[in-house]
């Protein structure tokens, strides 16, 4: 069971670090490794997605992830800056055919997509390739090219004393950059996790429209730093590895 052999890799990294004295664990050539499968123009995607008990929508199915929301910082080139787009839908509208198609719109053909823990964003993009025949042959392509950020940590190659075993990016990053007040997900307004973003974009259609306003940029300044945190990850990862 690959999620067993992970655990046991963690579980035996913690112990070791902690015997080491918090010693940070960097297997550079593990990470150069990684780094070297990754190609420019270089894309950072993360969904927020909704679901429920009763379908919201037709074609939808009981507790089916339906994505509202995405997030994609990218790089062109080599030493190229850091560029930003991102799609948010209405609450209460069904937001897949415009998100799939946005997402075409937004992602080239020959992009390398990172994600974070990649089976999540690979699933929502072949359940809309599967919904609109139409877009599944640039959808799958996008599909193809992501390449999964977790790897990194899931096979060993960078841990810290200071994840307390756990590789979710919300402990990652912290650990990472315990004092850079812009990627602590705390100092975010009214929207910290994915759950909140869920129940929140499920609300906004029930609220004053000045708050609708307010609650839109909570939750498009919290997707945005789920990719920010990738990018910052990305290139600390780059670093180290030298």
């Amino acid at each position: 069971n690959k999620s067993d052999v992970c655990n046991n890799v963690i579980r035996k990294l913690q112990i070791q670090t902690e015997l080491n004295g918090g010693t940070p664990h960097i297997d550079k050539i593990g990470i150069r490794g990684f780094l070297s499968e990754l190609t420019y123009p270089l894309y950072f995607l993360d969904f927020e997605t909704q679901q429920s008990i009763i379908p919201p929508f037709d074609k939808a199915k009981p507790f089916q992830q339906i994505p509202f929301q995405y997030s994609l910082h990218y790089i062109e080139s080599n030493g190229g800056e850091l560029n930003h787009k991102e799609f948010l839908g209405v609450s209460g509208e069904d937001s897949r055919r415009i998100i799939a198609e946005n997402l075409v719109r937004d992602i080239p053909d020959n992009a390398c997509v990172l994600a974070y823990n990649k089976s999540f964003e690979c699933g929502r993009i072949k359940e809309l390739a599967e919904m609109f025949p139409d877009l599944a042959e640039p959808l799958m392509k996008i599909q193809g090219n992501i390449v999964d950020l977790l790897s990194v940590f899931s096979s060993g190659y960078y841990y810290l004393q200071q994840m307390h075993g756990s590789l979710s990016i919300k402990s990652v990053l912290p650990a990472m950059f315990p004092n850079d007040p812009s990627l602590n997900y705390d100092n975010l307004d009214g929207v910290h996790n994915g759950g909140q973003a869920m129940t929140v974009f499920k609300m906004i259609k029930d609220m004053p429209i000045a708050e609708q306003a307010s609650t839109r940029q909570n939750l498009l300044k919290y997707c945005e730093l789920d990719t920010l945190a990738m990018v910052r990850i990305w290139q600390e990862l780059t670093r180290v590895s030298k």
